[in-house]
């Protein structure tokens, strides 16, 4: 899948690994394309079974992936942005 940004054609590849960083699934996504509505598609992916911590970075934050994530009983571990209005961050313990 190609996307189009101002570099050219680029691809994204969305991965969802293990604790130990072992590929578990993966989307592929244009470049363009917006990072935070694929997380929800990456927890339905792959095996069925129970982590209890998703992990991403600031590009997938947002409330919408954070409630997803606790929905299925998950830990969201997403950094806030700068910009990001509502309750300070922080990273649970729990982990």
């Amino acid at each position: 899948m190609l996307g189009r940004s101002r570099g050219g054609f680029s691809t994204k590849i969305h991965l969802k690994t293990d604790f130990d960083g072992h590929l578990i699934a993966f989307d592929l996504t244009g470049g363009e394309k917006g990072d935070a509505p694929h997380f929800p598609i990456l927890l339905g992916l792959g095996p069925d079974v129970d982590p209890r911590a998703a992990v991403a970075d600031k590009g997938y934050a947002s409330k919408a992936n954070r409630q997803a994530a606790r929905s299925r009983g998950i830990i969201p571990v997403i950094p806030r942005k700068a910009n990001e209005k509502g309750k300070p961050g922080f990273f649970a313990k729990a982990i």
